[in-house]
């Protein structure tokens, strides 16, 4: 390896290799909701986290540490790591990793690792993690606080309230003082102090970190923090020796490092909003309004939701402004945990059904005030002159579910995570915002409805002539999972089912817990054509659960898969680290029935830990790392999700679909499968290809590097990326002539290529063979010589430049 710089030159070598490895902050915005509201708690329903004593920053600190922020450590350790990171942010989940090794090497004596929030303004789901994250602190201290961390990045796709409640109570937290805590957004003030405090130290994306100050981006390996770490021990120890306190130390250091840091970059300007226009159907929705109206606003609601009463009295107010020139159309998504929510859907689809739109938004007015429970919903109804008897049978019957079902799709489909949630004209506006927010984006489209209408178009189908070029909202991720065998225990239909689920679950997972009984209902719901099949992913801070896992395959081996399901069950009654200890395990397998001998001898000799082992490889070959995951077929599910959610993929698994696609595939842009892995489709540029050692190329293949500039629209492009194709092609021809004046390949991909994975690889995309990519990417590699780069080539992912390399 070659040498490590100096000291004195790593500063220069860090700040110019960030971003390498890191989530890219646009604007950080607060939430999209009203200012939380100081609310008073009664003392008993909410515990006062007991927080350790840490001296307050003194003056001159330049990265500031209080004892508002959780930490992990001695507070006196002569080593702060300061990490602003992202709970939905992939690379600030990289670092996790990072870290612990670090917390392994140095202890808890010399380093201190502190956490400060900065969720970014592309990452939808992130802000509510980090409020959560937060109101566990502020309720159980800096141990409940790393639990709940541990959790949410453990289990990125689903961070959603539900899961937020139930990780705050497996840390240990109560879960009505958290909801109350949560749900008034009582902590929200700490989130917009940290991301304050981060732009001030020169964030500009996720994960960033300051070792005593200096600066770190990007989630990057261990041995990139040895040296500076190591340093920072001398310099500390330094200090010491020459007469600084203890208490000082940090400080001294913090402002010295930050004085010898290079300039800071002028501040990221804000990323320009999202302008795309998403494909959203009317489709006999319930409409209030002028139906010939310029604008559309579709309202995806859930009449629990409080986010949604919050913002009821801002549409009200645009449609009395707007007037003629606003339709509001309302969609369905009432969310899992709020278990009056489909009741009440249920009865305003009912008061349509009988009276018509009218009826429904008569509904949708008393509906909003609150009284959801059935007595509620039955007074409701003989308010609205609906014949309660048949109301009453429409709500438990669930007789408009399936029109509930199909709002809930489209708005998975459409990404519309949460509620309140709004597409004006195709335009995305999500959460309760002011009045502005939707005013500007109305007159927007007003102005522009009205070149429509001059240009020919009739009014009432402007509306139709927009959603023709409007883009349609993502296909489900995919998964090449292998089929099972006899091997793996199973439940509902016979081997060979239309649709198998292999479920990746856990036994000490409280969420492979809670989906069990939304499993049952599905086998149910499919009668003879649904099986689901266990694969076990004990996950590495759950202890208990490997040889929970070993115990469940020795009661298969026993008695089959009635003696897997009982052992199963048992395991996820109690899940605490007594209830699957080795003396539960053994009372378990005597209460089932099992040889408890045999059962003993099979535990002690490790006889099923490569049955488990092979799981986990698998799991790590499709790039699952959660539990509950499930493979439906090859459609991939992650996270204890409703049994709609489910629905909605066996019902695509038993019709018509097409294959899976390389871009479809649930971890696409990560490093390549391990040999025996499922392999995916032909490549197709624009999804990550990884770089290992290459084979010898064989005859009639070609090799080629590129770097890809996509744009809001492009096939596969991310969120984040909101430039236009016009903005794209012009940044694709800037980047093509510093390429052509000598600048490396290499450096060019990692600064500017959209691709996952780019820096890492430098655009190589290795060698391939005629047929395996898109003909407009092929057709380019072919017309240019070997070492020769290529114009500004199109297809359907974006704006590519290509080094041919073979």
């Amino acid at each position: 390896m070659p040498a490590l710089p100096p000291f004195s030159r790593l500063f220069s070598l860090l700040f110019l290799w960030s971003f390498l490895a890191a989530c890219a902050s646009g604007a950080v915005t607060p939430s999209a909701v009203e200012p939380p509201k100081t609310v008073v708690v009664p003392p008993m329903a909410v515990p006062t986290a007991v927080v350790a004593a840490e001296p307050e920053p003194e003056p001159g600190t330049a990265v500031p540490v209080t004892r508002s922020d959780p930490w992990w450590g001695e507070p006196l350790a002569p080593v702060t790591l300061v990490v602003w990171g992202d709970y939905e942010c992939p690379f600030t989940s990289r670092h996790m990793a990072t870290l612990e090794q670090l917390k392994e090497a140095y202890g808890p004596d010399r380093l201190r690792i502190v956490w400060k929030h900065f969720p970014l303004a592309f990452h939808k789901n992130a802000r509510p993690a980090h409020l959560a994250a937060e109101t566990v602190f502020r309720l159980g201290g800096a141990e409940a606080f790393w639990r709940f961390h541990q959790l949410a990045f453990a289990n990125q796709r689903a961070l959603a309230p539900e899961s937020f409640e139930a990780w705050a109570a497996e840390a240990g937290v109560d879960q009505a003082a958290f909801r109350a805590s949560f749900e008034e957004q009582q902590h929200a003030p700490k989130i917009d102090r940290d991301v304050e405090a981060g732009k001030a130290a020169g964030v500009g994306g996720t994960p960033a970190t300051f070792v005593n100050g200096v600066s770190v981006s990007g989630a990057r390996p261990v041995d990139d923090f040895r040296p500076i770490i190591d340093e920072q021990l001398r310099a500390a120890e330094e200090l010491r020796r020459s007469g600084v306190p203890q208490e000082r130390v940090y400080a001294a250091l913090s402002e010295k490092n930050k004085a010898r840091a290079p300039a800071p970059k002028p501040p990221t300007p804000p990323a320009p909003e999202d302008t795309t226009v998403w494909k959203v159907p009317v489709d006999g929705s319930p409409i209030r309004g002028n139906p010939g109206a310029p604008v559309t606003l579709v309202m995806f609601s859930d009449f629990e939701c409080p986010f949604c009463r919050r913002v009821v009295p801002t549409v009200d107010g645009l449609e009395k402004k707007y007037g003629a020139q606003l339709r509001v159309v309302f969609k369905h998504n009432p969310l899992p945990f709020h278990k009056r929510a489909e009741p009440a859907a249920e009865l305003a689809l009912e008061a349509k059904a009988q009276k018509g739109d009218a009826a429904f938004w008569k509904a949708y007015e008393l509906l909003k005030t609150g009284g959801l429970e059935d007595a509620d919903l039955a007074a409701h109804a003989k308010s609205l002159g609906l014949d309660v008897a048949r109301a009453q049978r429409a709500i438990a019957a669930r007789r408009h579910a399936a029109r509930i079902e199909r709002d809930q799709r489209l708005a998975d489909d459409l990404q519309a995570r949460g509620t309140p949630h709004f597409f004006i004209n195709g335009r995305r506006l999500a959460g309760a915002q002011p009045a502005e927010k939707f005013e500007a984006l109305i007159d927007e489209q007003i102005a522009r409805t009205a070149k429509l209408v001059a240009a020919g178009t009739p009014p009432a189908k402007v509306y139709d002539a927009l959603q023709k070029e409007a883009r349609a909202g993502n296909a489900p991720e995919r998964i090449l999972a292998p089929a099972p065998t006899k091997d793996n225990p199973g439940k509902g239909a016979k081997p060979g089912a239309r649709v198998t689920i292999q479920m990746f679950a856990d036994f000490q997972c409280p969420f492979c817990k809670r989906v069990q009984p939304t499993i049952d209902e599905v086998i149910a719901a499919y009668p003879g054509k649904v099986r689901v099949v266990f694969r076990h992913l004990p996950l590495p801070f759950h202890t208990r659960a490997p040889l929970a896992a070993e115990a469940s395959i020795e009661a298969f081996r026993q008695k089959g898969e009635a003696g897997f399901w009982a052992m199963a069950q048992r395991l996820w009654e109690d899940q605490s680290e007594s209830g699957l200890g080795r003396e539960a395990l053994e009372n378990h397998a005597a209460a089932i029935g099992l040889d408890v001998a045999k059962f003993r001898a099979a535990l002690d000799s490790g006889a099923h830990r490569a049955a488990v082992e092979a799981d986990l490889k698998l799991a790590e070959r499709l790039h699952i790392t959660g539990t509950p995951s499930f493979a439906i077929n090859d459609y991939f599910l992650a996270g204890a999700q409703p049994t709609t959610h489910f629905k909605r993929l066996v019902d695509r698994a038993l019709g018509p679909h097409d294959p899976p696609t390389k871009e479809s595939l649930h971890g696409a842009g990560k490093p390549a499968a391990q040999p025996g892995a499922a392999q995916p489709a032909p490549a197709q540029p624009g999804a990550a290809q990884p770089a290992p050692t290459q084979p010898p190329a064989t005859v009639g293949q070609m090799g080629a590097k590129h770097l890809l500039i996509m744009y809001a629209g492009s096939q596969r492009a991310p969120v984040r990326v909101v430039r236009t194709r016009d903005e794209a092609r012009a940044l694709a021809e800037q980047v093509l002539k510093r390429a052509q004046q000598g600048a490396r390949f290499e450096d060019l991909a990692a600064q500017y290529s959209d691709e996952p994975g780019a820096a890492a690889r430098g655009g190589d995309l290795g060698t391939f063979s005629k047929g395996m990519m898109v003909p407009e990417f092929e057709q380019a590699v072919e017309k240019v010589a070997v070492g020769a780069l290529s114009g500004v080539v199109e297809t359907p992912f974006g704006f590519h430049i290509i080094l041919r390399t073979r």
